[in-house]
């Protein structure tokens, strides 16, 4: 066997058809669609705060402020998450990506 043969490297195929996810849907999926579904609260929270007007009661709009409010909005948003009491945003795209990527039958 020659030194070219053992470094042979598999075909791209072969790559590809590893990396794709096995029948039944992906654990991955679940949990990407769990991601993206606090992202996008976490995101409206952001957004929503920013329609109310800002006052002086605690001190300003200073960063300190802004940084204790994004805190907040990620805390809230994660335990609502791992509460399971989000949107049920998550569920529909974890469904919809295990049905794009299951093999036709």
């Amino acid at each position: 066997m020659s030194a070219v043969a053992a470094l042979a490297l598999p075909a791209p195929q072969e790559i590809v058809a590893q990396a794709l996810p096995a029948q039944g849907g992906s654990p991955g999926n679940a949990e990407a669609a769990k991601q993206f579904e606090g992202m996008l609260m976490s995101y409206l929270f952001q957004q929503m705060r920013q329609t109310v007007p800002h006052s002086d009661l605690f001190g300003g709009s200073g960063s300190a402020q802004s940084t204790y409010e994004y805190l907040l909005d990620q805390a809230t948003t994660k335990k609502a998450m791992d509460a399971g009491k989000g949107w049920g945003l998550s569920q529909r795209l974890a469904a919809a990506w295990d049905a794009r990527t299951a093999p036709k039958s």
